[in-house]
């Protein structure tokens, strides 16, 4: 398996501030900021927001992505990763082509000129103090257990013994809740080496990104783990994630919101997170 050298990102880029992660968010999307972490919204870098007329005149949508973090996205095209296949699908939607920012560190993405970044997690509080539109949310996820393959009986976080040895993103809010919980973690840098720990059985559960799980059990038929999305019973490890617009204006987010929904409904979605297998879970109406 070829190794990413970046954390899962749900979600989006930046480190996210206390407060935001009193509130349950954790790390945003890459390099060191982990679905697992978790991720996702962070402070709209400096970089002028265009407006949907200003992204119909030039005829081009541009997303941020990092450019060596499969499941989620590629430089290499081959392939390039569900979130820049979504966004392809999304730009067809508004009759625009697609550019990709390709960073891989919080300063590039405070000064990357990028309309769109996937993969945000919807938090209403973080969102109205910064200038981060969402759209609808288009999935449903969280922080998963995945266990060796035959591991039986074992549903939800709250079911690990405190020998079991659980590994974790450094830093993440998984690291934070379980630790608290007087659980064994043992922290890894990068979801890929943590699942390949699972895999050879140096830990005995991991907290990881139903993605990344997924995208393992893809290419490792023979090494498959089992995924448990524990994180449906634990309200602060799960999420919407939705597509996250930097300042945008309301005619963007409008068509945008009626582009997500036409691939929610055609199973545009479905299908290309299938082709990563990983299950597409609807978002959750707000309790």
């Amino acid at each position: 398996m070829s190794r990413s050298r970046r954390s899962s990102p749900t979600f989006a880029p930046c480190p996210i501030r206390p407060e935001a992660r009193r509130r349950g968010i954790g790390y945003g999307a890459a390099l060191g900021v982990a679905l697992f972490a978790v991720a996702a919204v962070c402070i709209v870098p400096p970089a002028v927001p265009r407006s949907l007329a200003a992204i119909e005149g030039r005829g081009v949508i541009s997303l941020c992505a990092h450019p060596n973090a499969l499941p989620f996205a590629s430089r290499k095209d081959s392939p390039p990763g569900f979130q820049i296949e979504m966004a392809r699908a999304l730009a067809r939607h508004l009759g625009v082509s697609l550019d990709v920012a390709w960073v891989v560190s919080p300063v590039q993405y405070r000064s990357a000129e990028c309309d769109i970044v996937l993969d945000t997690i919807v938090n209403r509080d973080v969102q109205a103090e910064s200038r981060i539109r969402i759209s609808r949310p288009y999935h449903h996820s969280g922080v998963a257990l995945a266990l060796p393959a035959g591991t039986d009986g074992l549903a939800s976080f709250r079911e690990l013994g405190r020998d079991r040895r659980v590994g974790v993103q450094v830093g993440s809010l998984a690291q934070m809740v379980l630790g608290q919980r007087g659980l064994r973690t043992t922290p890894y840098g990068f979801e890929d080496e943590m699942i390949e720990a699972l895999a050879e059985g140096t830990i005995d559960a991991a907290a990881i990104s139903p993605a990344s799980a997924g995208y393992f059990n893809l290419k490792n038929p023979g090494r498959a783990v089992r995924l448990v999305h524990a994180y449906e019973q634990e309200p602060e490890l799960a999420w919407n994630i939705a597509v996250g617009m930097r300042g945008a204006d309301a005619l963007l987010g409008q068509k945008i919101d009626a582009a997500v929904q036409r691939m929610l409904a055609d199973g545009t979605i479905r299908d290309i997170y299938a082709r990563y297998g990983i299950e597409h879970r609807p978002p959750v109406t707000a309790r």
